[in-house]
């Protein structure tokens, strides 16, 4: 019986020079060729990796703000504070003048220094004064300074020797030595200043406050007239 002879298994082919260069082992390849058609790769069904954020910027300074305008408001308060201020330093200066005197001694309105000696005899006629506008008289009863001016309407009367009396020359008024009313529309005798006696060391020794007749004493060397202090005359009606 003839013996039957089996052909030789072909072996397998040898992976060639060229694909072990490109890919190295040709196991993957085969591996992937033998995974099922549709399967999920290894690189798909690993969920994507979250985006990084972005860094924070540091915040930024903010602008200096514009300066603010005066608006028309704060303007007129402004102008009406400037105001008010104004008018409180007036008040206050003029009161502080009201307050302080306002005449020096020796001139009107103030104090007026004269000698006894300038003071006439006892009802002799009259000495004028025209720097304190006043006559300087000397009854029986002592010394007077009579102001110039009629009570009447303000006119400057004079000494009438001829009839011993003081005589108005605008409406007729006429009056006593010691300036009491004896005819004329004048409503009030002749107003009078107060007055005080210094000795020779300038010591008060006397004085007259409303300007009555005051005898003067012996020691007497001045008399101080103030001309700021006037005493109305009596009135006749």
């Amino acid at each position: 019986m003839a013996e039957t002879t089996s052909a030789p298994e072909p072996k397998p082919a040898e992976p060639s020079s060229s694909a072990t260069a490109e890919g190295g082992s040709n196991k993957p390849a085969a591996k992937a060729a033998a995974a099922p058609a549709g399967a999920p790769s290894a690189a798909a069904a690993k969920p994507a990796a979250p985006a990084a954020k972005p860094a924070a910027k540091p915040a930024e300074a903010a602008p200096p703000a514009p300066p603010k305008g005066v608006t028309r408001r704060e303007f007129l308060n402004y102008v009406w504070g400037a105001s008010m201020a104004l008018m409180l330093v007036q008040t206050v200066g003029i009161s502080v003048l009201f307050a302080l005197p306002r005449f020096r001694e020796g001139e009107f309105g103030g104090k007026i220094r004269v000698s006894t000696a300038d003071f006439p005899a006892v009802n002799t006629s009259p000495t004028e004064n025209n720097l304190g506008k006043f006559w300087m008289v000397h009854t029986d009863q002592g010394i007077q300074a009579i102001y110039k001016v009629c009570t009447h309407l303000g006119c400057l009367y004079f000494w009438d020797d001829l009839s011993k009396r003081f005589a108005c020359p605008c409406h007729g008024s006429q009056f006593e030595y010691n300036g009491k009313w004896i005819a004329g529309p004048a409503p009030r005798d002749l107003d009078r200043f107060a007055f005080e006696v210094l000795d020779a060391n300038d010591t008060v020794i006397a004085e007259s406050p409303d300007g009555k007749p005051l005898p003067l004493p012996a020691n007497a060397a001045a008399v101080l007239v103030n001309t700021g202090r006037k005493t109305l005359g009596d009135s006749h009606f």
